[in-house]
């Protein structure tokens, strides 16, 4: 919905003029975009029936607008918004899409456009066991993460002397345990852990078999770190999207997503 503004000062009622710095805000009806001309590799795609498909091109050669034209084109054969998924990587480009399939469909026959981390947490927030947690898990910022790692890194050597915790660093990583540099190196290792779908016991079974006791470490601190944040009702991204898959491996939540949708758009894929 766009808004006009005149910058005109208003009439007074009675024929007076009103005082300055009085504006007036017009409200201009939606207006639906014109369909575009697609080429021959895009109408291939535009008129896709069913079945995965997956579109290879560069920047800037019309792959977003391609897909808008696919969703309005299965809407227009009669297909029900609220069964087509849009998927796409940030925030901003989920906004730019849900406006742009408005222009072109019409707000009330747009489907839903999300981000992948959106409708994870709806996954895992419908499914959230409600004798564990009393309250809705909420997200960890990127900033978040980083001083939950470093407050855990930082009290490894105290816990280790008390006989609390069942890390065991290299010596030769010892000193590096307070450093913002080392705690960028496990906040990698624990995120591409769980998007590769490792356990910590599978991530210290890997360590041991090719021999790197840092990665046995860190693996152990993965477990810990895990602990750590369900016990705050907080998870982070990386683990976010690992929960929502896991739920989705199972077969009778499998079974209920297939069932809700009859077709998946994905954009921005590269960036997943």
């Amino acid at each position: 919905m766009s808004t006009t503004f005149s910058t005109g000062r208003l009439p007074h009622p009675q024929g007076r003029q009103a005082p300055r710095g009085a504006y007036r805000l017009l409200r201009t009806p939606p207006v639906q975009a014109p369909p575009p001309r697609p080429d021959a590799a895009q109408r291939a795609v535009i008129e896709h029936g069913s079945g995965p498909l997956l579109v290879l091109a560069g920047p800037g050669t019309g792959k977003t607008t391609t897909l808008v034209e696919s969703v309005a084109a299965r809407v227009a054969r009669g297909g029900d918004p609220e069964r087509i998924l849009v998927l796409t990587f940030s925030r901003k480009a989920a906004v730019e899409l849900r406006d742009r399939m408005a222009r072109r469909m019409g707000a009330a026959r747009a489907p839903r456009a999300t981000t992948f981390h959106s409708y994870c947490y709806a996954l895992v927030r419908a499914h959230q066991d409600s004798d564990r947690f009393a309250e809705p898990l909420r997200l960890l910022s990127g900033p978040e993460q980083d001083v939950t790692v470093r407050e855990l890194l930082a009290g490894q050597p105290e816990l280790e002397r008390l006989g609390l915790t069942h890390v065991r660093w290299p010596d030769d990583l010892r000193a590096c345990l307070t450093t913002r540099g080392f705690a960028d190196e496990v906040r990698a290792v624990l995120a591409r852990s769980r998007e590769l779908g490792l356990a910590p016991g599978a991530l210290d079974a890997f360590a041991r078999r090719i021999g790197r006791p840092d990665w046995r470490a860190a693996a152990a601190f993965l477990a810990e770190y895990l602990d750590v944040i369900d016990l705050q009702g907080v998870i982070d991204y990386a683990e976010l999207v690992h929960r929502a898959v896991l739920l989705a491996h199972r077969p009778e939540v499998a079974e209920r997503l297939a069932a809700s949708y009859d077709a998946v758009y994905v954009d921005e894929y590269q960036d997943t």
